[in-house]
């Protein structure tokens, strides 16, 4: 049977609170789901994908197709926008933030991030630091991932 147009809207619609939705949930769930995912984690926000995208996702191949078409050029032009504009990305992204300073961890930071300390040296071991205490700075990247300068002993 043939869609019609208006069906066809709302499925599109749909498609933008999903897409909505998903940035919502990302940004609840802060940068460490990006980058430092556990498995756990993982299976958390595929569900939730799952859930949304069941919940809207209208029978038939042409709604498949419109709410696929959708959020692809939802996300293309979101990320676009973000290149544009650092306040939007900033809004949608986050930024990064100060992890360790000095080899001092930031505690409050970690917190705010929702980072265990064991999230941390796990991150800093695999950029080759035995201990907080060798890094000058570590940074939670927007991406999510760990980056690190290695402090100079002078």
């Amino acid at each position: 049977m043939m869609k019609m147009p208006a069906d066809l809207a709302r499925q599109a619609l749909y498609a933008v609170l999903y897409y909505a939705g998903l940035v919502l949930v990302l940004r609840l769930a802060g940068k460490r789901l990006a980058g430092q995912t556990t498995t756990f984690d993982l299976v958390v926000l595929i569900q939730l994908a799952v859930v949304l995208q069941t919940t809207l996702l209208g029978k038939g191949v042409a709604n498949a197709v419109v709410f696929l078409l959708t959020v692809l050029a939802l996300h293309r032009l979101v990320a676009q926008a973000c290149a544009q504009s650092p306040r939007l990305r900033k809004m949608l992204r986050g930024e990064p933030r100060p992890l360790v300073t000095q080899g001092v961890v930031l505690d409050d930071a970690l917190a705010e991030e929702g980072m265990s300390r064991a999230e941390l040296l796990a991150g800093l071991r695999k950029l080759g630091f035995a201990s907080p205490e060798e890094v000058e700075l570590a940074m939670i990247e927007e991406t999510g991932h760990i980056s690190a300068i290695r402090l100079e002993k002078g």
